[in-house]
């Protein structure tokens, strides 16, 4: 039979129905289920609350099942269901290979995941797999964020964007610790399923860390609530820019764009800004006309007395389309900073990508560091500017439809994890301001019109210095390492030596 119902530890597949009283015990519906949870909770439009349960009827299907055809089974679908979320961001055709792109290493990582927990429910307690579950599901989403080029699209925390108390976790553990508090309790659940009333305890642990962290959480804001903070006025500039490939603009409409945003910069100086921030590819600057362009941006942040974040593309070559996509630090006191190209493009973007430590300038209102749209998909890229002591960063970005607005909303917890005011000035999405506890101070939609194409925000002065930017996911690590190292030393059934016969299977 494809899929047989075995007692656990059982060696000769005896069908035993072990399903508690009241559940079907049909794998497939679990299967299906499991598909539909993951996407109405993931990457864009989730509902947060049912993030809890989403991985649920997965479990319960690997737990009413065995055998290498319904594992094999259970990958194909779970790449299949990854797909099709990560699809959900593809708004124009041209995103739509991105889709299987992104979802395959989320797909190969929680696969493993799934397959340890399935692999220890046998043999250890329901807590210790439960916890397993967890911090497998987290270290590969770290191993996804920090080794290779798909950021942290598809993290757990990422389902909790509307859960501001949990977030402040991130501040501690970062994202990967706040999936792990999810995960955990919905191992804990299926727990319940399987074992009935003798996984109270384990439920009992469950809801005493959610609880636990909502509370720290809540303390957390309750005590930014009442700090006493200065704040300095800041700026998003609106662009008509629409870069995006070839062929290419004309000069005359790439001159047409600059005219616009050094209007717009001028207009945030007279509402008081000390700070415009452009969008990425705000404008296209030629490589003969870059030295002029400079001087211009620097006539304006002279002349009226505003810090500018000006960011653009420069072509190299056209066929095929390469370019440098960059940022420049034009200072109201003359000074030009060298420009900071942006470190992680996204896979298929034709730049180049740049490389070196992130910027950092001191100004008499903070010291204010830069990065670019993907790169913020990136924990080590917030992790490093809150070690430098940033008090703002602003991120020039660049979305469009299937990622508004939760790319924004990405972006902005890396304030919460490293301690930083963020100002997100987008073309084609959601221009955001948030301060260092992740609360939004400011936002806008390029989508609708905005006076005089400028976004004014307050943001408070300082850099909040928190326990990640500080140890960063090692913590996690070291945890996750000697859980398995624990499990192992305790469970001798998971040391399977060739030509063992009487081992459960």
């Amino acid at each position: 039979m494809e899929h047989r119902l075995c007692h656990e530890g059982c060696a000769d597949g005896t069908r035993v129905n072990t399903a508690p009283r009241g559940i079907d015990p049909r794998p497939w519906p679990w299967l299906l289920l499991g598909v539909a949870l993951l996407a109405l909770t993931q990457v864009r439009a989730g509902i947060g609350v049912l993030a809890w349960i989403a991985p649920v009827p997965w479990l319960r299907y690997l737990r009413l099942t065995s055998g290498l055809r319904s594992r094999a089974s259970f990958a194909a679908v779970l790449f299949a269901a990854w797909t099709l979320t990560t699809a959900k961001i593809a708004s124009e055709s041209m995103f739509l290979t991105l889709a299987p792109l992104f979802a395959l290493p989320i797909a190969v990582s929680q696969l493993g995941a799934y397959l340890t927990w399935d692999t220890l429910r046998r043999r250890v307690t329901p807590a210790l797999a439960a916890m397993a579950f967890a911090l497998a599901l987290a270290t590969g989403e770290w191993v996804i964020y920090a080794l290779t080029p798909f950021g942290s699209w598809g993290a757990t925390a990422y389902t909790q964007l509307d859960d501001l108390p949990l977030l402040q976790a991130a501040s501690v553990v970062g994202i990967a610790g706040v999936g792990a508090v999810v995960s955990f309790a919905s191992a804990a659940i299926e727990g319940a399923l399987a074992s009935g009333k003798d996984a109270s305890a384990l439920l009992g642990w469950s809801m005493g860390i959610v609880g636990g962290a909502h509370a720290a959480g809540t303390a957390r804001l309750f005590a930014a609530d009442i700090a006493q903070q200065e704040t300095v006025t800041v700026a998003a500039i609106a662009t008509d820019s629409d870069v995006r490939g070839t062929p290419l603009p004309s000069r005359e409409v790439t001159h047409q764009w600059d005219r616009a945003l050094l209007e717009r910069t001028r207009a945030a100086a007279r509402g008081g800004a000390v700070l415009a921030v452009w969008p990425e590819a705000a404008t296209l600057v030629w490589p003969d006309e870059e030295d002029a362009w400079v001087a211009s941006v620097r006539n304006v942040a002279l002349s009226d007395g505003i810090d500018v974040v000006a960011a653009y593309v420069t072509p190299i070559t056209t066929k095929p389309l390469a370019y440098r996509n960059e940022l420049r630090f034009v200072l109201r006191d003359g000074h030009v900073e060298a420009p900071y190209a942006k470190h992680h493009p996204v896979p298929g973007e034709p730049a180049v990508a740049g490389r070196g430590p992130a910027p950092l300038v001191q100004r008499d209102w903070g010291r204010l560091s830069g990065a670019i749209c993907y790169d913020y998909d990136f924990p080590g890229a917030g992790l490093e500017r809150g070690r430098l002591g940033a008090d703002l960063v602003a991120v020039p970005a660049s979305d469009w439809r299937g990622i508004d607005p939760v790319h924004a909303q990405m972006a902005a917890v890396r304030a919460v994890e490293s301690g930083h005011s963020i100002l997100r000035s987008t073309r084609w999405g959601l221009s955001l301001a948030v301060d260092p506890y992740g609360r939004p101070r400011a936002w806008h939609s390029a989508f609708e019109p905005a006076k005089a194409g400028v976004m004014f925000a307050q943001l408070p002065r300082g850099h909040l210095r928190t326990l990640y930017s500080i140890w960063g996911d090692t913590p996690l690590l070291v945890v996750a390492l000697s859980l398995a190292g624990f499990i192992w030393r305790r469970s001798p059934a998971l040391r399977i030596r060739p030509g063992d016969a009487n081992v459960p299977r």
